[in-house]
Order: C-alpha cells, then structure tokens, then sequence
C-alpha cells in the first residue's frame, strides 16, 4: 500500500533558491568582517585601548557559537524556516541598537545580538535538503559557503568605504538594511516540513547551559592571547569544560535531549568532527595572523613584503574571488562522487598553499600563489565537511549535525588555533620589535602542516556514502515525510 504525502512543498527555481541563500549568508559574513577595518576608528571614537575594543569581535563570537549550537536543534524541531527569520530579527535589532545608543556598551549590546547570526549556516544547509533536489544540495551548499570567503573580502572594502564616508554608524545602518533585506527575500522560501509536529518537553536545561560551556572556552582561549595562563583564563577554560561535561551526561542521559549526541554513535560524524578540528586549528586560522604578518610587515624584518592594508586587501579579494569561482565546481565533483574527495582535497591544498610560506618570506609572486592554492583548499573545506555531514545524516537531523559538528566545532578550533599560533610566533621575536623570528615563522607553518595531515588522514579513513547525484528525484525533505505517514498508518491498519 502507498501512502499519499501528508504534506507538500512549493518547488522554487533553483536559480531563486542560490539567490535566498547567499543573500541570507551575507548577513553574517558582513557582521563579521566589518569590525575589523573599523578597530582603530571604534577606538578613536570611545577613547577606548585596543582590550577593550576587542570586546565588540570577541562578544559576537561567544553569542554566536550558543546561538549555532541551539539554532539546528530548534530549526529541526519547530522548522528550520521560522527560527531563520527569527534570527535575523534579532540581528537587525542588534545593528539598530548600536547606532541608536551611540556608545560602546550599546554598540557590545547590539554585537551581543548581532551574534545570532551565526546560527544562519546550520539552518540553511537544512533547508537546502527541504527545498531542492538531491542532486544540487551539494552544489547549493558550495556556493552557500563559498560567498563566505569572497563576501568576506567585499565586506572589508565596503566596510572601509562606509566608514570614510559616513562613520562607524553607518557601517551599522548598513547592516540593518542588509538583515531586513535577508528577511524579505527568507519570506519566499517555502514552509518547512521537516519539523516534529509534537515536540514534547523541550530540554531547557540542555539548551542554556551549552552556550555558557563554549562561551567560557571560547573566552578564556581568546583572553589567553594577551594575559597568557592567568587564573582567569584557567578558571574560565576549567570551568567551561566541567560545564561542557556535565552537559553531554545530561544530554546522554535524557529521553529527549536539546541535542541528540547519540549522532555520534556514527563513526563518519566523529570524523567529521575529528577534520573540522584540525583544519580549523591549522589551515582556517592560518590567514588571522600569518597572511597579514607576511603581506604587510616591512621587508626589513626577516618576514615581510611591505605592501599597505590596501595593497593586501585587493590581493586576497583576488585569492577570494578564485576560490569563490572554483566553489561550484567542488561542489559538482562533491555532489557525483562524495563529499571524502573534496574534503581530502581541501587538507591537501591547503596543507601546501601555506607550506609555500617557507620560501614566501620576501617573495610577492610566491606568495601570492601560496596565497591562491591555501584559499582554495580552505574553501573546498568549508564546502566538504557540511556535504560530508550532509551525506551521513537524515534530513530532520541536518541543522543539528552541521550546526554541532561544523559552525560550533570550526568556532570553538579556530579560536584555540590562532591562541597557539600567535604563541608559537611570540616565542621568538627580532629584539626590539614583536615580529617573529624565522626560526618562530617555520614553527607557525609546522603546526599548520602538521594539522592539515591528520585533517587529509581523517579524510582517508571516511567510509563511502551515497552521493547527493545518486539519491533519486525528489527532496528527501518529502521522502521523509512519506515514510513517516507510511509508518504512522501501517499500526492503525493492523490495529
């Protein structure tokens, strides 16, 4: 017997599909990178050191990793549509908060919100499995996170032209506008239909502590870089991981958790996880810190090219925008034989993009290709491990794993990343200066090579999946909800 969808889905075209998406994606990209070019004017502006400005990037990070951990799970109990919207409504009210009070504890206030935003990732790459079709989620899902790396780069330029034209409110205003737009054009993405209709008892408890466990981590990792191994620091990482542990006993031990960690009784998610920590320790944090050491230090020292913020900039918007050209095609390739090949790809590529700055210490041409090949490989990475999760997970469970595994995973890593990176270059220094030694340089580069070899080797050892290309016709959003009816009814009719 056949049983008749219990429910349907309006089919969009593809073409207005990658439109919503990488609209949607930019809120966060630009929330992200418009700070960074803004520090010395949020500085001037406040009266405030370089300590207390760094708040306004670090806040966001903490909201954003607890708002990443609990979004997939609420995005795939009550639709991954709604808390969407819902979301970029706080963020918008975030970004009208900062310019509205005018001062720095209203401008962390509204990074606070602003924060939520990252929650978007993990909720798109579930609705990608909702709204289109087995055999271009992979290539919806490159795109999605390709527009990161090159929006990156345009964010920082229209950060810098906003700010010598309007001041650092008008980089907030902007990015007011962009949220609304975002909600706007999420308003033309079908309902959900992977949601349970009855939830039950919703795990509370569950949900508010793993924000406080990774924002304790996260913080005293980020605080480490400029107090070292203070108390503070050990008591926040010491006590964000007893939370952190109290909480996966607690989520193991319920009937129906925030998070369903008995994911991870599948081998190929502990792999998932095992190679997004280590390409985020090594290669995905690698361009916080050595890329601008190399660009622009001056080539007295014994690393650097002398090129200006500008000058560095238009060349990594050039490495972005290759990368971002190159992104559907990987997710071709992903899409026809497994989400493995690209992810071994990407630990390759980037493993040799940055071991190019052995011989790039003094060598634009050189660098620039090392440059290029590492942007590749960093953004076949972020592309693979949600295709990979993607490919290893149901439909209802997608929000949740890449939101766990990927956004939360790739947060937590990249933070403690560039704390060990920046402490391997602050090992040795010239004297006189706070620039790093040759000897501290190729030490930085070890540990990114080093990283990126137990990424690729993760990669190896995954077990094969089934393509996207090779899962039918239809949206597995609705096989799900077939199977589903199917089961519901096969009882009443024996009954």
């Amino acid at each position: 017997m056949t049983t008749p969808l219990t429910r349907s889905i309006a089919v969009r075209p593809f073409a207005l599909i990658v439109a919503i998406f990488m609209t949607i994606e930019l809120t966060p990209i630009f929330e992200v990178t418009m700070v960074f070019a803004a520090i010395p004017t949020l500085m001037a502006a406040f009266k405030a050191d370089a300590s207390a400005i760094s708040w306004v990037i670090t806040i966001f990070l903490l909201t954003g990793a607890g708002t990443a951990a609990i979004s997939g799970r609420l995005g795939d109990i009550y639709g991954r549509k709604k808390i969407l919207i819902i979301l970029m409504l706080i963020s918008a009210a975030g970004s009208i908060i900062s310019v509205i009070t005018g001062n720095l504890e209203g401008v962390l206030i509204g990074r606070a919100l602003q924060g939520t935003s990252a929650g978007l990732f993990p909720l798109l790459i579930g609705v990608a499995r909702e709204v289109a079709p087995p055999s271009k989620v992979s290539v919806l899902i490159s795109l999605t996170s390709g527009i990161g790396l090159i929006g990156g780069s345009l964010g920082g330029v229209a950060a810098g032209i906003l700010l010598g034209a309007g001041g650092w409110r008008s980089m907030f205003i902007a990015s007011a506008i962009l949220a609304i737009v975002s909600i706007l054009v999420a308003l033309a993405l079908p309902k959900s239909v992977v949601a349970v209709a009855e939830p039950g008892r919703v795990d509370v408890l569950g949900g508010i502590l793993m924000a406080p466990a990774i924002a304790a981590i996260l913080y005293g990792f980020t605080t480490s870089r400029t107090e070292g191994a203070s108390p503070l620091v050990v008591g926040l990482i010491v006590i964000g991981a007893l939370l952190f542990t109290f909480w996966i006993i607690w989520e193991l031990r319920i009937k129906t958790p925030m998070f369903n960690l008995r994911l991870f009784r599948k081998r190929s998610l502990i792999l998932a996880l095992v190679a997004t920590a280590f390409v985020s320790l090594g290669i995905l944090s690698a361009p916080s810190l050595l890329t601008p050491i190399l660009q622009q230090s001056p080539t007295k020292l014994p690393v650097g090219l002398g090129l200006t913020p500008t000058q560095a900039g238009l060349y990594g918007l050039i490495s972005g925008a290759i990368a971002f050209i190159l992104s559907p095609v990987a997710g071709r390739v992903a899409g026809r034989f497994g989400g493995k090949l690209i992810l071994a790809l990407g630990a390759l590529l980037g493993t040799l993009g940055y071991s190019g700055f052995f011989m790039s210490t003094h060598s634009l041409p050189l660098s620039i290709v090392s440059i290029v090949i590492g942007s590749v490989g960093s953004v076949f990475l972020t592309i693979s491990i949600p295709i990979v999760i993607v490919e290893n997970v149901s439909a209802r469970d997608t929000s949740e794993a890449v939101g766990l595994i990927f956004t939360v995973g790739r947060t937590l890593f990249s933070a403690n990343g560039t704390a060990i990176i920046g402490v391997v270059l602050a090992s040795s220094t010239v004297p006189g200066t706070t620039a790093p030694t040759i000897s501290s340089w190729n030490a930085g580069i070890i540990f990114i090579v080093i990283t990126g070899a137990v990424a690729f080797a993760a990669a190896m050892t995954f077990r094969k999946s089934t393509p996207m290309d090779r899962r039918g016709a239809v949206m597995e959003a609705l096989v799900e909800v077939e199977e589903e009816a199917h089961n519901v009814e096969a009882p009443a009719a024996t009954h």
